[in-house]
């Protein structure tokens, strides 16, 4: 799908959800959000990407912590800009390895352990919350298929570390192949070099998984304040859930920055809690806010720091 299609696409989704909820009614209930809430589930929130830049700092203890967190900023602006949130991962790959030469394969190699520790942390905590409020979800299908993602996560970082893994995609992607082949081979000795050394150390791995717990902790936790702010009260383990849910929605690189997909989805789940549409909607609206918030400060960040460094 092209860029201008994924715009139809994020444009059709907010047109059909406009067409059956009154946006008035949804800027009302917006408006009305208790500033005290708001404003601690924001701090909340920014907190989160400080945690994110220190737990990439454990993969990357080379770069100081306050460039990582700008990047990560830069991140999320990117995420907004492109489709799905794999996107703005991408370019802070190849922005942090950019001039690395030879070390480029470690660097990206740190940043894809990272998200994939990040991943691992929100479904651990949407299992929690589907163990600690069963009933609410239909049963045990939604427990197994988290329990079955967990483990495929799992199994991908210990398959990637393992000697016979990495000889494959050695003999397949050979540093003097023609091609993208070749591209991809002259990086990926040191990519899988990095990933063994990561993936083999105990302390690495529980340090980035606190961290990645600790983050996801505090993304539900300001979610919870933006809901009680309108009014929306529902337990913590069920917000886990939920945003576990809306976590793995926003990866698929259907529309822009997930515009219509967040939206749709919350409406959705949320309905099936008790929640009003046009209350879903302002809650996925101040999301929204937030998330340009951080990516104005990321390009920010880009055009009056870093490019100041580089310069």
């Amino acid at each position: 799908m092209g860029y201008p299609l994924k715009l139809l696409v994020s444009a059709g989704i907010l047109l059909f959800l406009l067409s059956r909820i009154d946006l008035v009614e949804v800027l009302h209930e917006f408006g009305g959000m208790q500033p005290s809430l708001a404003a601690a589930a924001m701090a909340l929130l920014a907190a989160t990407h400080a945690v994110n830049a220190l737990k990439l700092g454990v993969l990357l203890p080379e770069r100081r912590v306050g460039s990582l967190f700008a990047y990560t900023l830069i991140a999320q602006a990117y995420a907004l800009l492109l489709p799905g949130q794999i996107a703005g991962e991408a370019v802070k790959a190849y922005r942090l390895s950019r001039g690395n030469g030879a070390e480029a394969g470690g660097v990206v190699s740190a940043v894809v352990f990272d998200k994939l520790v990040g991943g691992f942390a929100i479904l651990l905590l949407s299992l929690t919350g589907l163990l600690t409020e069963p009933t609410r979800f239909g049963g045990g299908g939604a427990v197994w298929a988290t329990a079955a993602a967990l483990g495929i996560l799992l199994l991908s970082v210990a398959a990637l570390a393992v000697h016979p893994v990495q000889t494959v995609l050695l003999r397949l992607f050979r540093s003097d192949a023609d091609g993208w082949r070749g591209w991809i081979g002259r990086h990926l000795s040191r990519f899988l070099e990095s990933w063994r050394a990561q993936a083999m150390q105990p302390r690495t791995v529980a340090l980035c998984l606190a961290y990645g717990v600790l983050s996801q902790t505090l993304t539900v936790a300001g979610c919870v304040l933006f809901g009680m702010g309108l009014g929306i009260d529902l337990g913590y383990a069920i917000w886990c859930v939920i945003i576990g849910m809306l976590t793995v929605v926003l990866l698929a690189p259907l529309t822009i920055g997930g515009l219509g997909l967040r939206e749709i989805s919350l409406v959705g789940m949320l309905g099936h809690f008790g929640v009003a549409p046009d209350r879903a909607l302002a809650l996925s609206l101040a999301i929204f806010a937030f998330q340009i918030m951080v990516a104005v400060l990321g390009i920010a960040v880009d055009l009056l720091v870093l490019r100041e460094r580089r310069a």
